[in-house]
Formats: C-alpha cells, structure tokens, sequence
C-alpha cells in the first residue's frame, strides 16, 4: 500500500517542481526583460537638403515583443526646395535691378504630417534598434515674402512663373498622400523612453516630386 502512495506521488511531485521553475524562470525573466506597453514621445531635429526645424508627438503601442504600431503627428518649418528659393533670390535681385526699388523675395512650404505606421524591434533589452515604414497625409502651405509687401506668392507665380502651380495657387492648405520609412534605435530606462532615429519621406500627387530626410531625437515616456 505505502509503494502504491510513493507511486502515485511521484507524478505530483513532478508537476509540482515543474511549476516551481516555471514560475521561477517567468519572474527571472519580467526581471531581465522590461515591461513594454507603449509609448509617447516628443521628437525634434531638422529635415534636410536645405536644413529646417522639425518637431513631432508620436505615440506607440506594443503588438508582441518584436513589433509596435505608432501613429506621429509632425511639424516641418519649411520644407521648399533649394532651387526654387535660389529662382525666387534671383527673381528679387532682378526685379531690384529693374525698378531701382529694393526687392526681397523668400520663401517657405510648412508642412503637417499625420502617419501611422509599424516598427520591427531587433534584439533584446532596453536598447533596441528597429526598421519600420507608415503612410498618411500631409498639408502643405506655400508662401512667398516679399520684405515690404508681404506674401506675393500668387503675383510672384502669375507674372514671373516660378514655383509649382499646385502650391503656389492653391487657396487653402493642400493635403496629398504621404509614406515614410524609417530606422533608428529606442532606448528604455526606468519610465523614461529615448529614441534617436533617421525618416524618409514622400508625398505624392503634387506637380514636383517632394522627398525629404529627417533626422530627430524624442525624449518621452513608456507605460
């Protein structure tokens, strides 16, 4: 009977250690791995080619271990090609030239980018470089500042020619397609969540091809 009973215990016995290291190697690991929900942050750096301000929120969240989805509302301060600025330089130093009247002629295309993507995390531990891409939509807004008169884009398009009839007549804000992709690497500590990353994008249906790179550093916190 006592041989019966050891016999039968054993089978508990083993479960019972099973379960120990279970749970022992699962709490190991939540301590040896972060607990990673999501995130949101605050980006700034510059677009490139020619350099200008960038600013951006973006919020993620985690699907599985490897992969996020994020969602980032962005800020461009300018981003005008350098040979349109350089036509409309060259547009004010003739115009000076032929009326004797100073003329300065610059200009700026703002931008807001709204794009919702994924990122695929390589490695493991609280710093972790990822590949990720996204699309969305991007406004854009197009003025030319002449120092005394103020915006004379559509003057500036009219009578001389320079710049893309889609921007340089649109009456309002006007609002294209947009995709990205994007590198970098995010760094956890504590609450705290950094991320120094490089974007490139491009919108499209505009009357000129609009591709820009970004570099940023954002500074946020994870949950």
């Amino acid at each position: 009977m006592h041989s019966m009973r050891s016999i039968l215990l054993i089978p508990v016995l083993a479960l019972a250690t099973a379960t120990t290291v279970s749970a022992q190697t699962a709490a190991q690991a939540r301590e040896t791995v972060p607990d990673e929900r999501g995130y949101v942050s605050v980006h700034g750096g510059a677009v490139t080619g020619p350099a200008a301000a960038a600013f951006a929120v973006e919020w993620g969240e985690h699907m599985n271990r490897n992969t996020q989805a994020y969602v980032a509302l962005s800020y461009f301060e300018n981003l005008m090609k350098q040979p349109l600025r350089d036509d409309l330089a060259t547009l004010g130093t003739s115009l000076s030239a032929l009326t004797g009247d100073s003329w300065t002629l610059s200009g700026r295309d703002r931008g807001v980018a709204l794009v919702g993507g994924g990122k695929y995390l390589l490695g493991s531990g609280n710093v972790r470089p990822y590949l990720g891409g996204g699309a969305g939509i991007i406004s854009l807004r197009r003025t030319v500042l002449e120092a005394r008169l103020g915006d004379v884009r559509d003057a500036v398009f009219n009578d001389f020619s320079v710049g893309e009839i889609d921007l340089s007549l649109a009456p309002a804000s006007l609002t294209r397609p947009l995709m990205e992709a994007a590198f970098g690497v995010g760094i956890v500590s504590g609450n705290a969540y950094f991320d120094i990353g490089y974007r490139y994008r491009r919108a499209f249906r505009l009357a000129n091809t609009l591709d820009f790179s970004q570099i940023a550093v954002g500074v946020g916190y994870k949950f």
